[in-house]
């Protein structure tokens, strides 16, 4: 930056790391694929096709070749290359999504302090300086730290033979926030912003510290997925118990089912996917409902108390045995 006021291109520079000089065909010729092999990946990061324009930097460039040096070292195929470029976009895309938000507030919040034009982009000049380097490190560190953690479900994965598709048995849960559709149509932007951002965090924290994982968050709603019936349970009930008298959040409801799921791309699919939705759907509010299958696997738990209730019938699926579960006192 040569003055004390950067310019958007400055910026874009910055978050970059170098300037826009190559069309997106001279990169695909210099990483050694072929132009529609490279915009095959370039799309599955979740980006536009922008035509005839210079708009790529070297650091395109070694993506790209990045790609094509782990096919060439047949460490992967073309399809899972795209598969795991896409994942790679979608986690990536949501986490900036998430970062610009929050950087916004503090931008704002900077510019009740600055004077004169372009100081919102001196503001957030400043603080991409500020923190790249070390979101940096701690993006990789995090990758790392979740791969380690999850080694034990990996070696399980690669144990299930040619088929990476195979159904394993897992806990579906689905944590939803009772009448919010209702109530946020009277909050402010604000208030509506804060509500959904104590939700995202307290159940992240009950979800994580159980030992589950957290599929997907839908704004008022939470999926999760556990390994053990008794993991799923749990989870389920510290929902209920911490958010259920929690002054500032809605009552909750939650359903969980557990049977073989596939896992793709970081969700997960199949009947007890499926079946947990419409267990959260007619769950009464303050409660954990189960089908048969979890409960059976819960019976003999000392930490937890079963009730069964009328069956139920689910679309697609027939008459469904339901229980609520409770932590036994």
């Amino acid at each position: 930056m040569t003055n004390e006021h950067p310019t958007q291109d400055e910026l874009e520079q910055l978050l970059l790391g170098a300037s826009r000089r190559y069309t997106f065909d001279q990169i695909a010729e210099a990483a050694g694929l072929p132009v529609d092999e490279a915009r095959r990946y370039w799309r599955a990061l979740g980006f536009p096709d922008v035509g005839d324009e210079k708009a790529f930097t070297v650091w395109d460039l070694e993506a790209l070749r990045g790609v094509r040096e782990l096919i060439d070292s047949e460490a992967v195929d073309r399809d899972t290359a795209v598969q795991m470029v896409r994942a790679l976009g979608r986690m990536t895309g949501r986490l900036a999504e998430w970062h610009v938000e929050t950087l916004a507030e503090i931008v704002e919040e900077n510019e009740a302090t600055r004077t004169g034009a372009g100081s919102r982009l001196s503001s957030a000049y400043d603080m991409a300086q500020r923190l790249l380097p070390e979101f940096e490190r701690l993006l990789i560190y995090a990758w790392r730290r979740k791969l380690a953690s999850s080694v034990n479900r990996l070696i399980a994965i690669a144990e299930v033979g040619e088929s990476p598709l195979l159904a394993a048995p897992a806990s579906v849960g689905f944590a939803d926030l009772v009448s919010f559709t209702r109530l946020s149509r009277g909050m402010s932007v604000e208030a509506l912003g804060e509500l959904v951002e104590k939700f995202e965090a307290t159940t992240n924290d009950i979800i994580f510290g159980c030992g589950g994982r957290v599929v997907k968050t839908l704004g008022d709603e939470v999926v999760f997925v556990a390994d053990t019936p008794l993991t799923a349970a749990t989870i389920g009930c510290q929902l209920v118990e911490q958010i259920g008298p929690e002054p500032k959040l809605p009552d909750i409801r939650v359903g969980i089912a557990t049977g073989p799921v596939v896992a793709r791309l970081g969700d997960v699919f199949g009947t007890p996917t499926n079946l947990a939705a419409r267990l959260t759907a007619v769950a009464e509010r303050n409660s954990v409902l189960v089908d048969s299958t979890t409960a059976e696997a819960l019976e003999e738990e000392p930490s937890v108390a079963l009730r069964a209730l009328p069956p139920i019938s689910v679309r697609g699926i027939g008459p469904v045995e339901v229980y609520t579960v409770s932590p036994r006192i």
